[in-house]
């Protein structure tokens, strides 16, 4: 019997050593996750729905953080330390504008911002800029090697994403020549980071030329399989006006108006301006995961067992698949994914609303990658970052990157009211591959 129960209790404290661990919880009783430093007169520096402000290189977490040190008050390039929970600035600086939001984007030892003034905000200088920084491994640290600016409006959100031949290529939604709101897409040409003009995503007239004000749209680079396989853009982009979430391709190195389209989602108020998205090469799970947000919970009397969050998928055959994050009467907003691949488990994370607030605490749930058939849990979720004093929580971010045991998990949100940042960490278990070499020794 001591030995049985020996074993239990080595068995569970290396299970526990590697990896299956809860969210963290803070000091104050019942509180869930960290609170971290203040960023001033910054305004919902996680934002946007579509955006990444955090990336992991050379066995690090970085993100893009407000310093609102008076002396320099600007977004800047902070790392993380796992070890103590904080941040520390690199005093790297990226925007010297205070209402911006940004997406960036890691390539090895390559790391694109793009930021732009927030549409909401009364910035007077309204360009997109994309720069690119360098990473050091022996000072370890960024530096800025380039910088662009193309024309623009104030927007809500652009987003940045790379392809197979090595271009560059940017979305955001704004004004036309026709006066609507248009999905524009550009990229980078030739050797040199010089741009295209930005040009309205040449589909089906109707679909990306007639967007509600409230529209944004979103892109990711991935891999169509087949012989030979495809490697590609995708733009997905709401459309409120015609009750549709579209998605539209563009194989790489092809003629720039030659894209194929295809609704993702469709129904009288499927669609709503909450989109992120990711990609996994070359995985039977599927091409391309999104979480979009739906406007069911705004009709005049809505149905609290309709769909709010929803996950959408891009089958290896080409179809779209879905699968219910949350119900109208959940209360969810502002969802954001996350994959897993080496455990293959989808994580959304997203704002649990307090009351008749726009705004509340971070919450998750977890589903199987490789089981479409396994729904989400019914329900509110799993607190995530949940501070009982610190109710204005929301824009939960990360980044674009796919996950594994040794990147773990990195979850950051902000407070409007507080002023201040906030995380969570998740460790992540190595797959179950590595405990079948494992339980064999702690078994003898």
């Amino acid at each position: 019997m001591k030995t049985k129960l020996l074993r239990a209790l080595i068995i569970s404290t290396c299970l526990l050593a590697l990896g299956f661990t809860a969210p963290t919880k803070t000091s104050a009783q019942g509180d869930v996750g960290y609170k971290d430093f203040g960023y001033g007169t910054a305004v919902a520096p996680t934002a946007d729905k579509p955006q990444s402000k955090l990336w992991y290189h050379d066995g690090t977490w970085w993100g893009v953080l407000y310093n609102s040190t008076p002396a320099i008050k600007q977004h800047q390039i902070y790392r993380f330390s796992w070890a103590n929970q904080s941040w520390t600035s690199m005093n790297v600086a990226v925007e010297g504008r205070l209402r911006v939001t940004y997406d960036v984007l890691s390539d090895g030892d390559n790391l694109y911002i793009a930021s732009a003034a927030d549409i909401l905000g009364s910035e007077t200088e309204t360009y997109i800029k994309i720069q690119t920084f360098l990473y050091d491994p022996n000072q370890k640290t960024y530096f800025l090697s380039n910088t662009r600016q193309i024309t623009s409006n104030a927007l809500e959100a652009v987003v940045i994403d790379k392809d197979t031949t090595g271009r560059l290529w940017l979305t955001y939604t704004d004004i036309g020549l026709n006066l609507n709101k248009n999905v524009f897409v550009t990229h980078t040409s030739g050797d040199t980071p010089n741009w295209v003009t930005p040009y309205v995503l040449p589909v089906t007239p109707g679909a990306a030329d007639n967007l509600n004000n409230d529209d944004i749209s979103t892109l990711v680079a991935y891999t169509e399989p087949g012989a030979p396989p495809k490697p590609k853009i995708g733009v997905m982009w709401s459309n409120q006006t015609n009750n549709a979430v579209y998605f539209a391709s563009h194989i790489d190195g092809n003629n720039d108006q030659i894209w194929t389209m295809v609704p993702a989602l469709s129904g009288p108020n499927y669609a709503d301006d909450h989109l992120n998205i990711k990609s996994l090469q070359a995985d039977s799970a599927g091409q391309v995961f999104a979480v979009v947000k739906t406007s069911l919970n705004s009709v005049s009397v809505p149905d609290p067992g309709q769909p709010l969050i929803i996950l959408l998928t891009l089958e290896n055959s080409g179809s779209w698949s879905r699968r219910t994050v949350s119900q109208v009467k959940d209360n969810h907003t502002r969802p954001i994914l996350l994959i897993d691949e080496q455990n293959r488990q989808i994580y959304v994370f997203y704002t649990l609303l307090i009351g008749a607030q726009t705004t509340g605490h971070i919450y998750y749930k977890q589903a199987s990658l490789d089981v479409p058939g396994t729904q989400f849990p019914d329900g509110a979720g799993t607190p995530f970052i949940a501070l009982a004093n610190d109710t204005h929580i929301n824009n939960a971010s990360s980044t674009k990157q796919v996950l594994n045991g040794t990147m773990d998990l990195l979850v950051i949100a902000s407070d409007d009211t507080e002023k201040s940042y906030y995380h969570n960490v998740i460790d992540l278990a190595p797959s179950f591959t590595q405990y079948k070499v494992l339980l064999p020794l702690i078994m003898r």
